[in-house]
């Protein structure tokens, strides 16, 4: 069996691509996987957070209040999107921005920030009896996870 030169994943012999990270294999010689990358599968499999990085985590919580925001506008709750307008905007400029800039400090104050923030908004909606404080509560999970490696790094 080959492994991807780029990431070190197991790959056919005849594949042009990687399945994993799309690394073009056509020229590059497929032998045994780069040391790196058998000290990142490790390191991953410890924390059990799967494969996903601090930047997906940080964007698929935007995009889960970016649409919890659209479904206040729609259920006609103008406190609920502001409010979850104003974690999507504070999570994507001051989180997903700063960590693309290398300010990883500012990224993982802003998660936790977010995620503690949207928790108890959540916890007080779905107290109100609407199931849209559940929804809030999930999309800021990642948030969490995001400042849970961030903080595994430091």
């Amino acid at each position: 069996m080959a492994f991807c030169p780029n990431c070190g994943k197991k790959v056919s012999s005849n594949s042009a691509f990687c399945s994993s990270c799309g690394s073009n294999l056509k020229d590059t010689k497929k032998g045994s996987p780069p040391a790196s990358s058998q000290k990142k599968t490790t390191a991953t499999e410890k924390t059990g957070l799967g494969a996903l990085d601090v930047k997906t985590y940080m964007i698929i919580s935007t995009a889960g209040l970016g649409a919890v925001a659209l479904l206040a506008i729609m259920m006609k709750d103008s406190v609920g999107f502001i409010l979850c307008a104003a974690l999507c905007a504070a999570l994507y400029f001051w989180g997903v921005k700063k960590l693309e800039e290398g300010d990883s400090a500012t990224a993982k104050r802003t998660s936790l920030i977010v995620g503690v923030i949207g928790g108890v908004i959540g916890l007080a909606i779905l107290l109100a009896s609407q199931f849209t404080g559940a929804i809030v509560i999930l999309v800021v999970i990642p948030a969490f996870l995001a400042w849970y490696k961030l903080e595994q790094k430091s």
